[in-house]
């Protein structure tokens, strides 16, 4: 061994311990004129608040380094820093070690911590898949508007809650796949605007780098509320960004509140459209002119740190962390809650239903902002009839088989013991775009069992599909178990009704066929009229795009369809109302309310 060896290991730990013990008041004066700075600037941009942010985190992580490098190389002025050394300062320096050490496991920790976040961002990135061509096409759009790099993906992948940003070299905007079917696509187009904004920026590599200061200063209070501070703040830097490229901040705020609803933890090592004060966000968009990270891990790692060094310094009597000290924040399902019934005041408030509306479901949504017009109940579990025959539809439309190819009812078509009402006889012939149209508009219940049975693997591979769609469009309160909703069992709620209408609407065929009042289809070689369920469609006034009834004991008379009324788009849902005719007057009641509402 090199005699020099323990000189030079004795001399590194030295200067590691005392820039460690430095930065324990370094990090506090850097933090006091941090927020003395942020607090003149709270009228000014969020740019200039990020820069000063930015700034403070670089300082905090090179003051060490640089006192660190000074030491090495200026080993005199260490000697003579040694001779002039107090009594106290001489018992510190024998205790170095052990500091040096508790530093080493709490950083190794948090290293390991940012490790497994990136393996898992890689993971979800290899999960991936690619997102429809038109999307990459709005993407592709919008990048350019921006001035974002070209060559951004777009891929969906479903264990996500809101659209991250992804890689620093060649960068991928992951979105949830569930989003592209349940929220509007002007909203939408709103996240991915602010996702390109951090694509723009860079902002995935500087948050990057800002992990690994983290890691490096784990055991200091005033290094996470920069942490947190910068996050919140480049957030807000790419809302304006976003909302100046989309001309609309107020879509941006609406897309923002759609997000504001309990969900899975969001990790630090990507940049997100949930990142950030969801609440403060949309005040500065509407206003007249990740989540951040949290401190646990830090606080973990630091007690860890502690208690190996305490168990090492004799005598040493222990004494609480600033970080223990400090108040534990509230459950991330409460925290996102309480922004959600902020954002909801700030948006806008829900109309109260008409007096006179029976059903005990109900939802009214505006189809351009997402926002709930009027609700009843709209969360609780209930059968939905032949609500389901559009999750039906949109199964078989998927496997795009060919309408023209001749289906036949069977006797496995016909539902035993329930003797509901067909149009068809056993042995009945038709194309599959007939009987498409028998379950859509006659809500033929023989026809869609016939749709199932015939689909490519028979009704096992029907049912997988099925199961599939419902995954793929995030429903997490719906159960299907079989095609027609003859069955007590297929169950859903009012709110995710609303996202299978949303999903239906971007099938053509559904809304030219529920959104007609009759049409001809040929059984056996003779031509059939069938006339659509919905009374209003068709009818003087009413402007419906997309439509379906259902009816069973179990689930009473339900309905929901997507129109025109109030001077907006919007999607109506009716759960179990006591009979046809009485769910006729609570659309209609619901129609004459929205005509004497204001468009938003």
């Amino acid at each position: 061994m090199n005699p020099s060896t323990p000189f030079v290991a004795a001399a590194l730990v030295d200067a590691i311990g005392w820039a460690l013990l430095r930065f324990v008041w370094e990090g506090v004066a850097i933090g006091a004129l941090t927020a003395l700075l942020l607090r003149s600037l709270r009228r000014h941009g969020a740019r200039s608040r990020y820069a000063v942010c930015c700034a403070a985190l670089g300082l905090s992580a090179a003051l060490p380094l640089w006192q660190v490098a000074a030491a090495l190389w200026n080993p005199e002025a260490r000697a003579a820093a040694d001779n002039a050394a107090l009594a106290w300062q001489v018992g510190l320096t024998a205790r170095l070690p052990l500091v040096v050490t508790a530093w080493s496991l709490g950083a190794a920790l948090m290293t390991a911590r940012l490790g497994a976040g990136l393996l898992w961002v890689q993971r979800l990135r290899g999960r991936a898949g690619a997102a429809p061509a038109h999307w990459q096409a709005r993407l592709d759009a919008l990048a350019a508007r921006l001035g974002a790099p070209l060559g951004v993906l777009l891929q969906c992948v479903d264990r996500l809650t809101a659209p991250v940003t992804v890689g620093w070299w060649r960068q991928v905007v992951l979105v949830p796949a569930a989003l592209l079917t349940q929220m509007p696509a002007p909203l939408l187009e709103a996240l991915l605007a602010h996702e390109l904004a951090h694509v723009a920026r860079r902002d995935y590599l500087v948050n990057l780098l800002q992990s690994v200061v983290e890691a490096l200063l784990f055991f200091h209070p005033a290094v996470w509320w920069l942490s947190s501070r910068l996050r919140a703040e480049r957030e807000l830097v790419a809302d304006d960004l976003a909302g100046r490229a989309i001309g609309d901040r107020r879509r941006l705020a609406t897309a923002l509140q759609a997000l504001a609803t309990p969900a899975t933890r969001q990790v630090e090592w990507v940049v997100a459209a949930r990142g950030g004060s969801l609440l403060r966000r949309i005040e500065a968009l509407v206003g007249p002119r990740s989540r951040a990270a949290g401190c646990k891990p830090s606080l973990v790692a630091t007690l860890l740190a502690g208690s190996c060094l305490l168990a090492q310094w004799p005598g040493a009597a222990p004494a609480p962390s600033p970080l223990a000290r400090a108040a534990a924040p509230e459950s991330p399902a409460d925290a996102l809650a309480a922004i959600g019934a902020n954002a909801r005041a700030l948006l806008g408030a829900t109309l109260p239903l008409p007096g006179d509306v029976t059903a005990r479901h109900a939802l009214v949504l505006d189809d351009a902002t997402g926002q709930v017009l009027m609700a009843r109940d709209a969360d609780t579990v209930v059968p939905i009839a032949s609500l389901t025959k559009l999750m039906t539809a949109m199964v078989v439309l998927d496997a795009r088989l060919a309408s023209a190819e001749p289906l036949r009812i069977a006797p496995a078509d016909v539902d035993q013991g329930l003797h509901s009402a067909s149009q068809l006889a056993v042995g009945a012939r038709m194309t599959r775009g007939d009987a498409l149209v028998l379950a859509l508009l006659a809500s033929d219940n023989r026809a869609a069992a016939a749709l199932a049975r015939s689909y490519p693997g028979g009704p096992r591979a029907f049912d997988a599909a099925l199961q599939g769609k419902i995954r793929a469009l995030g429903l997490q309160r719906t159960t299907l178990a079989e095609p027609t909703g003859l069955s007590s069992g297929n169950v859903s709620t009012a709110s995710e009704v609303a996202r299978i209408v949303a999903a239906s609407a971007r099938y053509p065929e559904i809304g030219a066929i529920t959104g007609e009042a009759e049409a001809a289809v040929v059984v056996d070689g003779r031509a059939r009229r069938l006339r659509n369920h919905n009374p209003f469609v068709g009818t003087a006034g009413w402007d419906i795009r997309l439509s379906k009834t259902g009816h069973t004991r179990a689930a009473g008379d339900c309905l929901t369809m997507r129109l025109h009324a109030g001077g907006r788009d919007i999607t109506l849902v009716l759960l179990d109302t006591t009979d046809n005719a009485q769910r006729s007057r609570d659309a209609l009641a619901i129609r004459h309310a929205l005509a004497g509402a204001p468009a938003a």
